[in-house]
């Protein structure tokens, strides 16, 4: 125990020599930069040359990490070689969410969380816009984001159910480019190619309608015969209906 408690004292005193940062970005994201992991740890007093091994508190940096916009997990470890490592997975957003007035936005993530906005950077994922309340309480972005419930946004549910599907599907993932929520509550969707609305109506038999606008667009029509249609409606199961201009 007398000698544990010597070399523990003895890696207490040793000086950092560097840090490394390593940042996964794997899923193609970049809201997480070295450059902002720096900034955080100066805000908290952490240099990290020729401070002591012993004052850098792992569990307080990586929560202090976990808390930035775009991180899933952090951790970090301390060497006895001096070399505080930092590793870092981005969370992955599937869906930019701009509730009505256009005042908050923010994201959702894979698993349906609600995740701020960058300003570091934007993710090239679908927009859901009009319509969507912050419901009877009209939620600040701070009362947003404690809300861990989805049930008080309902049209949360539907966006995400949808987001999932775009995550599914390239091609439709490619062609849309924003979803609309009418004073009815129903998605209408702006395409990218095209100069026409889709009216997709609920999220109820999604998958199934994905399916039926992607086989319209890839093998029915020709893209050239787009421009001449107003509407494409697939809100009803068994059939498209086209209105032209």
């Amino acid at each position: 125990m007398l000698l544990v408690g010597f070399v523990d004292a003895d890696y207490k005193a040793i000086t950092c020599s560097r840090v490394e940062i390593n940042i996964d970005k794997s899923n193609g994201y970049g809201f997480v930069t070295e450059e902002l992991v720096l900034e955080e740890m100066s805000n908290m007093g952490y240099s990290f040359a020729n401070q002591l091994m012993g004052d850098i508190e792992v569990d307080r940096i990586e929560k202090s990490l976990i808390d930035m916009p775009g991180v899933k997990n952090a951790e970090v470890f301390k060497y006895n070689s001096g070399v505080v490592k930092i590793d870092i997975t981005q969370r992955k957003p599937i869906a930019r969410v701009i509730m009505k007035g256009g005042l908050i936005g923010f994201y959702l993530d894979e698993v349906g969380e609600k995740m701020p906005l960058s300003d570091a950077y934007v993710a090239q994922v679908p927009i859901f816009n009009g319509e969507i309340k912050e419901g009877r309480n009209n939620y600040s972005m701070n009362q947003l984001f404690k809300n861990d419930s989805l049930k008080e946004i309902s049209q949360l549910d539907d966006i995400y159910e949808l987001a999932k599907l775009f995550e599914k599907n390239k091609f439709m993932r490619a062609q849309i480019v924003q979803i609309y929520f009418n004073q009815d509550n129903e998605m209408e969707m702006i395409p990218r190619v095209g100069n026409h609305r889709i009216l997709f109506g609920d999220s109820k038999d999604a998958e199934i309608k994905f399916k039926k606008l992607t086989r319209f667009y890839t093998e029915v029509i020709n893209p050239k015969e787009l421009n001449l249609y107003d509407t494409l409606n697939i809100k009803y199961i068994n059939q498209i209906i086209c209105s032209k201009r």
